[in-house]
């Protein structure tokens, strides 16, 4: 409650500081920045400048914090209660969201897609900094594709533990447009095991950090969901799941606990094993 209406902030949220989402105003100053609000605390805001999805961003942010939360203790991204600052509609036809390193921003898309607020976008986001915290992965080559996947898995995990009936194994689909599919990262020209079809060896896109972490996207999907077949190096497998739950907590411990700043598969593969 603020001034005889609402504004979209909460503090604090179990053991950390809260979150707080701010309206961009289709700017790109953080400080020009002001609060969304509401008469009613009811935050159906459906209107023109489509404030709905500043609701949308809020949701995720407190649905990311309660699954580091209520499933591993952890206290904001930062394990300290970190206050989680989001910025929603910035500049126009913005086709990206991201974490920076302290807040996170979100554009409203391009005539193609909707806002960058959605369950799996935002925990993808956010997750970017719980590897700040964590194992500081180097955004480059297969550090960097180890960093791009731990977004992935714990945008998908978010998802599924927040709307479970609605989710799924892709990307971006609320947005319309799917970005990545873990159970079948060929599908997004990316390969399913190390080397695989679609495996990059550029220098774009710091070394192929957004094609190569289908590895081990579908290596998580395996673990939660089994599976067999021949994968792209002609080898066969057989996999028996063992559910989100277990593969979570193997990805959480992995990145949290075992892994460095450069570590790449081979890391990932020894200390999966240990976690």
């Amino acid at each position: 409650s603020y001034n005889g209406s609402y504004r979209l902030r909460e503090a604090p949220r179990s053991a950390g500081s809260g979150i707080q989402t701010y309206n961009m105003q289709r700017g790109t100053s953080y400080g020009a920045s002001v609060d969304f609000t509401d008469a009613d605390n009811y935050w159906n805001n459906v209107n023109a400048n489509e404030d709905q999805y500043a609701t949308d961003a809020h949701y995720a942010a407190e649905m990311t914090y309660d699954f580091f939360y209520n499933n591993y203790g952890r206290n904001s991204i930062d394990n300290n209660g970190l206050l989680l600052k989001l910025y929603v509609h910035y500049s126009t036809n913005y086709y990206n969201a991201y974490w920076d390193g302290s807040v996170m921003t979100f554009g409203d898309g391009d005539a193609t897609v909707t806002p960058l607020t959605t369950l799996d976008i935002t925990g993808h986001e956010i997750s970017h900094g719980l590897t700040d915290y964590t194992a500081a992965l180097n955004y480059q080559d297969e550090s960097g594709a180890l960093n791009e996947s731990f977004s992935d898995i714990f945008g998908t995990a978010i998802e599924y533990f927040a709307t479970p009936a609605q989710s799924n194994w892709t990307m971006g689909e609320d947005i319309g447009d799917i970005i990545r599919s873990m159970s079948n990262p060929n599908t997004y020209q990316q390969p399913d095991c190390y080397t695989g079809t679609y495996w990059y060896t550029g220098t774009g896109d710091n070394g192929g950090v957004h094609t190569n972490s289908g590895v081990q996207n579908y290596w998580y999907y395996l673990l939660c969901q089994g599976g067999s077949g021949t994968n792209d190096k002609g080898n066969a497998f057989n996999v028996t799941g063992i559910g989100r739950t277990k593969a979570n907590a193997i990805s959480f411990r992995n990145l949290t606990v075992y892994l460095t700043a450069s570590s790449n598969y081979a890391d990932a593969r020894f200390y999966a094993l240990q976690s």
